[in-house]
């Protein structure tokens, strides 16, 4: 099977290289004023040989705006290689190409945002009221963004001030209680310029399907979700942003920024699994101070610091004898967790010697996590503990990068980039447990960038990338930590071409592979006969990726993208990976017409995916096809205002689906009013 696609996509490629069609620029414009640049880990005035070397995927405000996106996890939904599931928590989590969330490093502004516990961040909590653009790095990125990349990148981006003073406000309304504010301001003055987001919004819940049967014999009453259908249990909100930026560029070569990002939500987890919980407060802010400056034509630096405070509140609020299960695992528990962190980067160009660059990356993780158990909780599970307050457990680790990487064109048409990172995790502070010593990887990796013609390129990449154990991982009592944990590691290869057709299509196609080395997860301890988490096996991941953007003449934009993913997990009978799809279609259709309406139909497949079902057997996922619609209207100019009307529906067919969390929303609409002015 697998020759048989790499066959594929050889011919393919053969395909753009043939070609004699011509490509013109894509047609729809974006705004790029109001991009925070220095969010950027390298800040460029052309793309860097490095992202050239591997796949990006790019979403513009103008892409997050069109579809009605809300959250980050529903905007990265449509991307190639990306896969959106829950948690336990109800946590929505991001996979890039097979690997899980903790994998992957997430950044705000260059930041990295994760709860410091288990290194990840729910990404329906952040949402997309501030956001300029979201990047997404695939396969092996470079090495000045630190430890912990082997699954990818995804930064965040928001919004800065423009030259001209602009202001926005949106309100909307949807079913079940739905509502959603915005206020949008920012401008310039003399070499000040600034940025203020304030969001917020709040729904009783989200819809299931018509078609939902309570007699469903897998999420249905009677099991563990315990779902009777109309609007889900515990899937209530109510989240508030502010996002505020204040830039000084008092010339061309200097600039220094300080941001502050702040998200306060609370929301029920809808989970299902016997748990009824709710965050009774979760809240997540960071502090950003970030500066460059061109000291000559030879060199620049950027440096930055930061701060990230992560608190969160569980409570269980089983309510009634038809949903207390009988069982609880607390009455509250919270998690206390910041990181502190600087980064210094220097830039050299060395002419006919390349693009030098050099980067030292330093990481302090803190976790407290306090739980609260009464009389009931005791009674079924914690025989033993004092009722009340349990005592404070407190984990504490460095991460310690220096990265070097080299870009040089050895030719008119070859560039190639070579990059190394030497990466340090030094546990500090461990709670009731010994400390275990600090564990060192070296990472290198190369890349190549081959210019056809101006209209095609080639690339490939190879690199090794790690990812030190979670706090969790180390450290958890109820979990199964295991303070012997070593790295994961993996080796991550890229073969791929772009191709610009002609003025109305371009697309690209990549293959990748992936070789997993020690990937941690939980396996029954023998002696015990309690989970505990273990390097247990080695894991392969290999597919294909392949988008074409067609931008027609009469108004017509369309998006379409393919992904094939193959896993094997070679120490389970060579069993798949747990919930990821083999194969997935997205379809995004934007259409305008002259009298300022613009429809945005989406459209997803994904089929293929395995999972671990409530009796613990080993079954596939139904398939999924998905249909979201948004219709906008410009008012054109209303007592000098831009205004817009717009119309929202996801799940249009109100198809019924399920994913290892339990149901998941039908139909649910949203309509409101956007002024600009």
């Amino acid at each position: 099977m697998w020759t048989k696609i790499l066959v594929l996509l050889i011919s393919i490629m053969a395909m753009f290289l043939g070609s004699n069609m011509l490509y013109a620029a894509d047609g729809e414009e974006q705004d790029t004023e109001n991009v925070f640049t220095l969010g950027e880990v390298i800040v460029t005035a052309e793309q860097p040989v490095v992202d050239l070397a591997t796949t990006i995927s790019e979403l513009s405000a103008q892409d997050i705006s069109a579809r009605g996106d809300l959250t980050v996890a529903e905007a990265l939904e449509l991307l190639p290689g990306v896969d959106v599931r829950k948690g336990g928590k109800s946590q929505v989590f991001v996979s890039i190409r097979g690997f899980e969330q903790d994998d992957v490093k997430v950044l705000i502004d260059g930041v990295p945002a994760h709860e410091s516990y288990d290194g990840t961040v729910d990404l329906s909590m952040i949402p997309t009221e501030a956001i300029s653009k979201i990047t997404v790095t695939k396969g092996a990125s470079s090495v000045l963004y630190g430890a912990n990349t082997m699954g990818g990148i995804i930064n965040i981006i928001t919004k800065k001030g423009g030259k001209e003073p602009v202001t926005e406000v949106t309100a909307s309304f949807g079913n079940d209680g739905a509502a959603k504010y915005t206020f949008n301001h920012g401008g310039t003055a003399g070499v000040l310029n600034y940025w203020l987001t304030y969001g917020y919004s709040e729904s009783d819940g989200f819809r299931l399907s018509h078609d939902f049967n309570p007699a469903d014999p897998i999420v249905g009453l009677g099991t563990d979700y315990n779902e009777d259908g109309g609007t889900r249990d515990l899937s209530d909100y109510i989240k508030r942003t502010l996002n505020a930026k204040v830039g000084y560029e008092p010339d061309e070569d200097t600039r220094l920024y300080f941001s502050f990002d702040y998200h306060n939500n609370e929301r029920g987890i809808p989970s299902g699994r016997s748990r009824y919980w709710a965050f009774t407060n979760w809240e997540q802010w960071q502090l950003n101070l970030v500066g460059e400056h061109v000291f000559n034509d030879m060199f620049s630096a950027k440096a930055r610091v930061f701060y990230v405070n992560h608190d969160d509140t569980i409570t269980d609020v089983s309510w009634d004898a038809e949903h207390n299960t009988g069982r609880k695992w607390f009455e509250e528990s919270s998690y206390d967790d910041d990181s502190r962190g600087a980064e210094l980067h220097g830039f050299f160009d060395l002419k006919r010697w390349g693009d030098l660059r050099i980067g030292l990356n330093y990481l302090r993780d803190n976790h407290r996590q306090q739980d609260f158990y009464d009389a009931d909780t005791m009674s079924v599970w914690r025989l033993g503990d004092p009722v009340g307050f349990q005592p404070e457990e407190k984990y504490t680790a460095d991460t310690y990068t220096l990265a070097v990487e080299d870009e040089i064109e050895p030719t008119e048409n070859l560039a190639v980039v070579f990059g190394m990172s030497y990466d340090t995790f030094e546990p500090v502070r461990a709670y009731d447990q010994p400390v275990p010593e600090a564990m060192s990887t070296i990472n290198p990796q190369i890349g190549l960038v081959y210019d056809v013609d101006h209209k095609t390129s080639i690339h490939a990449s190879v690199g090794k990338k790690t990812r030190f154990p979670q706090l969790k991982e180390l450290y958890s009592d109820l979990a199964g930590g295991n303070p012997d944990l070593d790295p994961q590691k993996t080796v991550s290869y890229e073969i791929g071409a772009y191709r610009e057709f002609n003025e109305m299509f371009r697309g690209n196609i990549a293959c990748f592979y992936n070789d997993i080395s020690d990937l941690i997860d939980q396996v029954e301890d023998q002696a015990s006969g309690e989970d505990i988490y273990c390097n247990l096996y080695e894991a392969n991941i290999k597919g294909i990726e392949a988008e074409l953007d067609m931008n027609f003449s009469c108004g017509l934009l369309a998006r379409f993208n393919y992904t094939y993913m193959s896993t094997e997990d070679k120490s389970n009978e060579g069993l798949e990976l747990q919930g990821r799809p083999e194969h997935r279609i997205n379809l995004d259709l934007r259409y305008g017409f002259p009298f300022g309406l613009t429809t945005n139909l989406q459209t997803s497949y994904a089929t293929g995916a395995y999972w671990e079902d409530p009796d613990y057997n080993w079954v596939k996922l139904p398939h999924i096809f998905l249909i979201d619609a948004k219709i906008t209207q410009d008012l054109g100019d209303i007592f000098n205002l831009d205004s817009e009307l717009f119309v929202q529906v996801d799940n249009l067919t109100n198809y019924d689906y399920y994913q290892s969390n339990g149901p998941e929303p039908g139909r649910n609409f949203m309509a409101g009013l956007a002024i600009k002015f």
